[in-house]
């Protein structure tokens, strides 16, 4: 579904991301961690077409880069970081704007629409907001909106820039259980991520990013065993649990002398 080939990003004459090469495909749920500054939010941004760069990005064998606007919308959803809802109306008309990829200016909505907003009220839990004007709503219920206008557009890629941030911890796992279906629904779903419990408990995949570079790329239990944590977060004082298939997680814990 996502092929990424020796992908490199230059900002103003420096190098962010560095020959990055790897590919995903449906109903995967991948975290892309790292720490501030190691390139996530740069690597989304390039693979939704918003940045410039070399090397290849090819969804379902097509130059993502070459697609019309429409066509990649349709293909591709972006929720970047800290990402608002202009406007103050009702969270049902937001959903009915997400579907503009399919519809021209002012085309009434059709049986498809309908069906592809109801399934992102069913699979974000969030129907109960359907009369709800958007400026009521909580940190942690406008992010599931923004998920959900994600779905609605019926892209077979979602990419979310850390959507967990300044939730409560029931909030992220409540945000993080909708990731995890909105993949077994057969999307592909990469995200950045801070939250290492939360990556390590609900993705089934992890990319790890260190000064622009792909460090790491297999499964939670893979990057706990490897120690890998440890350098790529440059810390001594992080140690880390049991994490085996089939038990219970014991969490990350950060020890401090």
């Amino acid at each position: 579904m996502l092929e990424i080939k020796n992908l490199s990003v230059a900002i103003s004459g420096k190098e962010i991301i560095h020959d990055i090469s790897f590919s995903a495909g449906k109903s995967e749920n991948i975290s892309l961690i790292g720490t501030n500054g190691a390139g996530k939010t740069t690597l989304l941004r390039a693979v939704s077409s918003l940045l410039k760069h070399s090397g290849s990005v090819l969804a379902n064998g097509v130059e993502v880069a070459s697609m019309s606007e429409r066509d990649r919308a349709k293909l591709i959803s972006f929720v970047p970081q800290g990402a608002e809802i202009t406007g103050d109306f009702e969270v049902s008309h937001f959903l009915e704007l997400s579907r503009y990829p399919y519809r021209k200016p002012w085309e009434k909505l059709s049986a498809e629409d309908k069906a592809a907003i109801e399934q992102a009220f069913e699979l974000t839990d969030t129907k109960k907001f359907l009369s709800r004007k958007t400026g009521t709503l909580s940190g942690g219920e406008r992010q599931r909106i923004l998920i959900a206008g994600a779905i609605a557009q019926d892209s077979e890629i979602l990419l979310l820039d850390e959507p967990l941030t300044y939730l409560d911890p029931v909030q992220r796992i409540g945000i993080s259980e909708i990731i995890r279906k909105i993949a077994s629904s057969g999307k592909l779903v990469i995200t950045v991520t801070h939250e290492i419990n939360e990556a390590l408990v609900f993705s089934d995949r992890i990319l790890a990013l260190k000064d622009g570079r792909l460090v790491f790329d297999g499964t939670p239990l893979e990057l706990v065993k490897s120690g890998e944590l440890k350098t790529l977060f440059n810390s001594d004082f992080m140690t880390f649990g049991a994490f085996e298939e089939g038990k219970s997680l014991v969490f990350p814990k950060f020890d401090q002398a």
